[in-house]
């Protein structure tokens, strides 16, 4: 297990309510410190708890609330936590590893499952890779949909923006650390990817849609490895032709999730015809 203790005050916002008497851990103004999560409350089917990791300039309700719905429908334990996604991914990693071990002190004999949409999907697998220890699987399974695995090209909605980025305030997004970080290529990327992509004690899902408009070309959302299932949302279902945002509201997009992190309970994946490519 991971230590927490020294977090820095770059640590973004967690989402649950702190146990009496916690000690709060460093946080940017405005933030909900790590030491406000509480243990799983009673009556949780027993599965792991799942962590939602949500996508940029996003919140866990955009990119994830109807999959955190059906999580807790289902009676499994859900965290929550916003975090500021501009902020150099690696901080973000940092801070979500030390979610996982504060998650796993609460609810003791347990692993952790993690879902991450767009940014979250990389930060998930990123996590996942400093929990490598064969000795103590901290990690289960990660779920990443639409995640830049290998980055991004400075193309949003077909327009490459490179040069466009320097003076027009609208496009100077690049300039942010994380959006940076995300492109193909990036020093962060670069050294990501080195060496092995996943740990050999997690088992992924990457769920991609070829109508992505943001992480681009999509197939950057796969991953060539053992212990990971690739799956394109148009495969068996053409008519589904959500785009990265619609994917955070299309049903099939919360069935296959479900479906990787419990394929026994949730064998059935619906296909609906999504006409919404944003």
């Amino acid at each position: 297990m991971r230590a927490i203790a020294g977090l820095s005050a770059t640590l973004a916002v967690a989402s649950m309510v702190c146990a009496p008497g916690a000690v709060a851990d460093p946080a940017p103004p405005g933030a909900t410190p790590l030491a406000s999560l509480d243990a799983c409350p009673p009556g949780n089917r027993g599965e792991p708890p799942v962590l939602l990791i949500h996508g940029t300039n996003a919140s866990v309700e955009k990119s994830l609330g109807p999959t955190r719905q059906a999580l807790l429908d289902d009676g499994r334990c859900v965290y929550g936590l916003d975090y500021d996604s501009m902020q150099p991914v690696s901080t973000s990693v940092d801070y979500f590893a030390a979610a996982v071990d504060r998650i796993i002190e609460l609810n003791p004999r347990t692993t952790v499952d993690v879902v991450g949409k767009s940014q979250g999907a990389l930060i998930a697998r990123a996590v996942s890779l400093k929990f490598t220890d064969p000795e103590r699987n901290s990690i289960r399974r990660v779920v990443s949909i639409s995640g830049p695995q290998h980055g991004v090209t400075e193309v949003v909605g077909g327009i490459d923006i490179t040069a466009l980025g320097a003076g027009t305030p609208v496009f100077n997004l690049l300039r942010r650390d994380a959006l940076r970080d995300m492109l193909i290529g990036s020093p962060y990327l670069s050294a990501l990817n080195a060496g092995p992509l996943t740990a050999p004690n997690v088992r992924y899902t990457m769920i991609a849609t070829e109508t992505d408009r943001l992480v681009t070309p999509y197939t950057s959302g796969f991953i060539d490895a053992a212990n990971v299932t690739n799956v394109l949302l148009q495969d068996g279902c053409p008519q589904d032709r959500a785009g990265h945002l619609a994917e955070s509201t299309d049903p099939r997009t919360i069935d296959l999730t479900l479906h990787a992190l419990d394929p026994t309970r949730h064998p059935e994946v619906r296909c609906l015809p999504n006409t919404d490519e944003r």
